[in-house]
């Protein structure tokens, strides 16, 4: 053991490296990213769940829109069911979605629940960024603030069985 001790200094005092130093948390910033954005979110919900962690617990995809439905925020893995990349989603409306073979039924009783600002769970044909189709359950839940305000709605996803 002592041999290859020795020769490994030798090896290794040979090589020409440089250290460069750490001159950002950038890296560790990614891994926390999407929970430190939806805490911030949850910040005046009147009553809190950990949904970003339930969505990854359960292989789901999580969206939450503001008050005027536009999204806010996905999950990171959000390009797996979709296609999509979160920048190509965020700020555009959770319909980007559907297209020329969706259930008008389906979208009703979903604009009905929104309208209403209930709870749903429904299953829809949606549309991936490559033009391919698959079905998606949706399990979707406003979020109020003390006051009963409305602010967002939270949306669990995954590929329909």
């Amino acid at each position: 053991m002592r041999n290859y001790d020795l020769a490994s200094a030798t090896y290794h005092s040979s090589l020409n490296l440089k250290c460069l130093p750490l001159t950002t948390w950038e890296f560790r910033k990614n891994a926390f990213y999407d929970a430190i954005l939806f805490e911030k979110l949850q910040t005046n919900w009147s009553s809190k769940q950990d949904f970003l962690k339930q969505s990854e617990k359960e292989n789901r995809e999580l969206i939450v829109t503001d008050k005027n439905f536009k999204i806010v925020f996905v999950s990171k893995t959000i390009s797996r069911i979709s296609g999509y990349h979160k920048k190509e989603i965020l700020g555009k409306s959770p319909a980007m979605f559907q297209g020329e073979e969706t259930s008008e039924a389906t979208k009703l009783k979903i604009k009905t629940a929104i309208k209403e600002l209930k709870p749903f769970k429904e299953v829809v044909l949606n549309y991936r960024k490559n033009g391919d189709s698959y079905w998606c359950e949706i399990e979707a839940y406003p979020m109020f603030d003390k006051k009963g305000t409305f602010l967002n709605y939270i949306a669990l996803e995954k590929i329909a069985s």
